[in-house]
């Protein structure tokens, strides 16, 4: 591990890169970009910002001087506002935004809808990355929260260090940076002393200020996982070497405001904030003629004043205030110590040149393999020469087989059945004579004269063969004919089937025919 970390200072809505910070074991080294503060110069001062890099890690020693631990950017020009649950997706997002209303016709009489969420973020198509922030840490049916930054110059830069053979192993933000830190029920080194509040893990909010950029820059986190995220300009007035932010108590109410907004929406608030600045970095209100820079009506924040004015606007929440210098610079040192830190997708999936790699080998495997498939074929077709030879040669045997046998086998179209059929012909002409074994005639018709006994019942005719038995008779009633067929169907050991009985009138009478088959030419037993 490098143990470096790179902060990127950005400009213009984070389109411009305004300037790098390197911060190492013991170096804590900037780079400014001067005049080159322009989105049409974005390219040169990436290049240069790039270059600075390079030379900075060459001090290090082995796989050290290739590797950055972690690639940050800074909250300008990034956005963080909630969306419907089933609105928080990046394709979905950019969709909406950039085809809002400018895909509305004026030729319409109704009103083009608005769906608020394109007044809510930047519309820089192909300049922003979306990140959905933790769901899980919000009340259920509450709205999503969505993080769009700029992440050009983040992009390039990750372009012109790996073009150099340097690694970033985690792309990150700032507010990522600031939950992981700070959160005291994160878990991180740095709170390892903080006192506890409860046994469980509330949601807390952490407030750093960014002397460089006059910011207050804020979070909602639960273990160290982002839920929100914000930023507020704050007033930068002209010390004796340098300028430094002047807090005053309308800067806490705009944030505490903003805090309002995010708890109706996400149906959750902070119960613990935390404030990390300095004393020093406090102004009191100056007394000296105005002028561009001085402001003599602006009444600055002690720290406790600080704390008194975040008490009053967010009551019931534990206030504790961290003294630092560099509260950026102290907690991108802690970040680079080893923190679990949760890395921007969209920078973090942008192909390198280990990708660029992968997909040439991979492009050379399938060239090998197509090749491979490509010989393997032409052996196919080569082979299907000899094999169409072969084909032919058999077909000519069947066919002189076939014409030799019987010309005619030549043009039938079903050979096989018509050789077997003669076959079976030559086998049944071939074998010996067999007899079948006469029908008990005379035994069935003695059974089933009982039956014809029933009175009322005239008897027309008994034809008895060796295929069938048919019986017709006349009855007086139907009920007669039934009463026959069940007599004739309940004789024990008859070699008769009765099959069907068909009634149909005939004067007064009915006549009614019986059917029947020998059992064994059935198949029964």
């Amino acid at each position: 591990m490098s143990n470096r970390v790179c902060y990127i200072r950005r400009a213009d809505r984070g389109a411009a890169l305004r300037g790098v910070r390197l911060i190492g074991p013991h170096t804590n080294d900037s780079w400014q970009a001067g005049d080159r503060i322009d989105p049409s110069l974005v390219a040169q001062s990436i290049n240069e910002a790039a270059l600075w890099i390079k030379d900075r890690l060459a001090s290090g020693s082995g796989s050290s001087s290739k590797t950055l631990d972690v690639l940050c950017l800074d909250a300008d020009g990034a956005v963080c506002s909630w969306v419907k649950p089933e609105d928080a997706d990046p394709t979905l997002l950019d969709a909406a935004i950039s085809g809002a209303i400018s895909q509305h016709d004026f030729d319409e009489l109704d009103a083009p809808t608005h769906t608020g969420v394109n007044e809510r973020f930047p519309n820089l198509p192909m300049e922003l990355n979306y990140e959905m922030l933790n769901p899980d840490e919000t009340s259920t049916g509450s709205r999503a929260a969505v993080m769009a930054i700029a992440d050009v110059p983040g992009r390039l830069l990750k372009d012109e260090l790996d073009s150099m053979g340097i690694r970033v192993e985690c792309f990150t933000s700032i507010w990522h940076a600031l939950a992981s830190v700070w959160d005291p029920g994160s878990g991180a080194p740095s709170n390892s002393v903080q006192r506890v509040v409860s046994s469980d893990s509330p949601i807390s909010a952490v407030i750093a200020v960014d002397a460089s950029e006059g910011r207050l820059i804020w979070t909602w986190s639960r273990q160290g996982e982002l839920i929100t995220a914000g930023s507020s300009r704050v007033q930068l007035i002209k010390d004796e070497h340098e300028l430094v932010p002047h807090i005053r108590q309308e800067d806490i109410s705009r944030v505490c405001s903003d805090w309002l907004g995010w708890s109706s929406q996400l149906g959750v608030s902070p119960s613990r904030i935390l404030f990390i600045g300095n004393s020093t970095q406090v102004v009191e209100p100056n007394t000296e003629p105005s002028n561009e820079l001085n402001s003599p009506n602006v009444n600055g924040l002690t720290p406790g004043q600080i704390g008194v004015a975040l008490t009053k606007s967010w009551p019931n929440a534990t206030v504790d205030l961290v003294e630092h210098d560099d509260p950026i610079g102290e907690t991108l040192s802690k970040v680079k110590s080893g923190q679990d830190i949760t890395p921007l997708s969209g920078l973090t999936s942008r192909p390198g040149k280990v990708h660029r790699s992968m997909y040439r080998w991979a492009s050379m495997a399938l060239v090998a393999v197509a090749a491979t498939i490509g010989l393997f074929a032409y052996q196919l077709y080569s082979h299907a020469d000899s094999i169409k030879e072969q084909t032919s040669l058999i077909e000519i045997d069947r066919m002189n087989a076939m014409n030799a046998f019987d010309p005619e086998l030549v043009l039938s179209m079903l050979p096989v059945m018509d050789l077997q059929a003669r076959l079976d012909q030559m086998r049944s002409s071939q074998g010996p004579l067999s007899v079948k074994e006469a029908k008990p005639i005379l035994e069935e018709l003695e059974t089933v004269s009982y039956v014809f006994g029933i009175p009322g019942i005239e008897l027309d005719s008994i034809r008895l063969n060796n295929t069938a038995v048919t019986v017709i008779m006349r009855v007086e009633e139907i009920n007669q004919a039934e009463q026959v067929y069940q007599g004739l169907s309940a004789i024990r050991g008859s070699h008769l089937r009765w099959s069907s009985m068909a009634p149909k009138n005939q004067g007064q009478k009915i006549q009614v025919t019986y059917n029947a088959r020998w059992i064994d030419e059935e198949g029964d037993s």
